[in-house]
């Protein structure tokens, strides 16, 4: 082992604190190593949470791309059906002009 003279109690003293500063540097270290490990595990969590919101605008943005198509067919669509009603409606009231003028015939 270590063979230090202990002469007077100014040796104890300086024995005392290079232990307790031995001590504090294992704590400090200990500490630090934990400190690393949370904040490693801070930065896979929000690189995680960035790739997941990246995705999720992703998304957000193929919906909102595939309703603005959607909107302009709805469009069309609805552009379509309107002039197929228009259609409809004039033809009925042509065929409601010719039962009424073969009525008018026929009774004379």
């Amino acid at each position: 082992m270590l063979n230090i003279p202990i002469q007077t109690t100014q040796d104890v003293l300086f024995a005392a604190l290079a232990g307790g500063a031995a001590l504090v540097a294992i704590f400090l270290c200990w500490t630090l190593y934990y400190l690393i490990l949370n904040l490693r595990d801070i930065h896979v969590v929000t690189k995680d949470a960035r790739e997941r919101l990246e995705k999720f605008w992703e998304v957000i943005d193929l919906i909102r791309d595939k309703l603005q198509v959607g909107g302009a067919v709805f469009t069309l669509a609805a552009r379509g059906i309107k002039e197929l009603a228009e259609y409809v409606r004039e033809w009925n009231e042509n065929a409601t002009k010719q039962k009424a003028r073969k009525k008018k015939i026929e009774s004379e």
